[in-house]
């Protein structure tokens, strides 16, 4: 090593200890060694690093360990979903059970038992009311679902090499569409005024989430065409709704849109939409008790608008695009209320069924189906079957 003055070049000993120090593109950078020697081959091997073009530290430096409770925050600060107030109750019950610890120091354990305690942890007992739990199976399903997606987004940051939740298997949820019958509604109907009737009529003639309804605006809706049009519902895409003759009457015979740009505005405040929650409590809640209803929430308007389609006979996709779903299996839910549902299909293996019949008496159903068919009225282009083949046509 080069000497001035009789002293190692960029060998200091300072503070009661030995450095190395270097001079790299006109800035001063100091590293501490334990001993000279040390500071010696340290300073050796920095300068080989550099004359290499392989002295870059500020490339390779590890990112900052972040705890659980941090990288949540950092997350919730850039969040635009929809749920965004949901994911913040979330993060903040994840932020006290595992916030203090480290991204690197959550284990599959952790989750675990955290997961278990959750799922036995029961409401206080309160006299006249049976023992029940603090959170279902789809609650806890919906904690675990938004941690692991967050967890999945420091693997992506390169904070985390493998995600420490994946091995987490998620609670069986048993899905049940409730929806108002006649009888319900007419019960409803009798115990509400005419003004909070209104609001439930009109999400079963639209099939109008909540939000979208109490967050209606006047210039979403066009009674000359029938349509509403929700700009940024649930699924992120444009929603035209089409407007029912009982929907377009309740709106024509509004009178807000003279003093508020919101539908149904606010009983104090006509600037602000009407507080969904606060007429919840007010009416729609109390007539649920007073006619003894029970399982049923505001949601289920919308599965009553679904359910009342379907069994009156539109198809499936039909009633997919009315209520919005990007997917046909979410609308699939609502199938085992479209009439003859499957019925035709388990009929044709029955000893009772027409589709078992043999000999004579399936060759004079056979004929009897041919002469429906011949009945028929064909559009132009179509050849009438031939013989050979009940069913068959040609296309010329």
């Amino acid at each position: 090593m080069a000497r001035l003055n009789g002293k190692d070049r960029g060998v200091v000993y300072k503070d009661s200890a030995w450095w190395a120090r270097l001079y790299i593109n006109g800035r001063e950078k100091w590293y501490r060694a334990d001993n000279k020697s040390q500071a010696k081959a340290l300073y050796g091997r920095l300068k080989g690093e550099i004359r290499e073009g392989r002295y870059f530290p500020e490339r390779f430096k590890p990112k900052e360990e972040l705890t659980l409770r941090a990288w949540i925050r950092c997350y919730l600060d850039g969040c635009t979903n929809r749920g965004a107030a949901n994911e913040a109750r979330y993060g903040r019950r994840w932020s006290l059970l595992l916030g203090r610890r480290t991204l690197r120091d959550l284990t599959i354990e952790d989750f675990r038992i955290i997961q278990a305690k959750m799922r036995g942890k029961m409401k206080p007992v309160r006299e006249g009311r049976p023992p029940s739990r603090q959170w279902s199976d789809a609650t806890i399903n919906r904690h675990f679902s938004f941690v692991r997606h967050v967890l999945i987004l420091a693997v992506k940051d390169g904070r985390l090499d493998r995600n420490p939740i994946g091995g987490i298997k998620f609670f069986p949820e048993a899905h049940r569409t409730r929806f108002l019958a006649n009888d319900e509604l007419g019960r409803l109907k009798g115990v509400m005024s005419s003004e909070d009737w209104q609001l439930v009529v009109f999400a079963i003639e639209t099939g109008l989430r909540r939000s979208e309804q109490f967050h209606l605006r006047w210039d979403q809706v066009d009674l000359e065409v029938g349509i509403l049009t929700l700009p940024l519902p649930k699924g992120g895409k444009t929603r035209h709704v089409p407007l029912t003759a009982g929907a377009a009457s309740i709106l024509r015979s509004l009178t807000s849109f003279v003093e508020s740009p919101w539908v149904f505005p606010g009983i104090e405040c006509k600037t602000a939409p009407m507080d969904s929650r606060a007429f919840l409590r007010r009416a729609f809640e109390p007539a649920l008790r007073k006619t003894g209803i029970q399982g049923v929430s505001w949601h289920t308007l919308r599965h009553t608008a679904a359910s009342r389609r379907v069994m009156a006979g539109v198809d499936l996709v039909a009633v997919r695009h009315f209520l919005g779903h990007r997917d046909i299996e979410t609308t699939l839910r609502y199938a085992h209320l479209s009439p003859g549902h499957l019925s035709e299909a388990v009929n044709r293996g029955s000893l009772f069924g027409t589709g078992s019949k043999t000999g004579s008496e399936g060759q004079g159903s056979e004929v009897e189906s041919r002469q429906v068919i011949e009945n028929l009225v064909r559009p132009e282009g179509l050849e009438p079957p031939t013989p050979r083949s009940v069913v068959w046509c040609s296309i010329h």
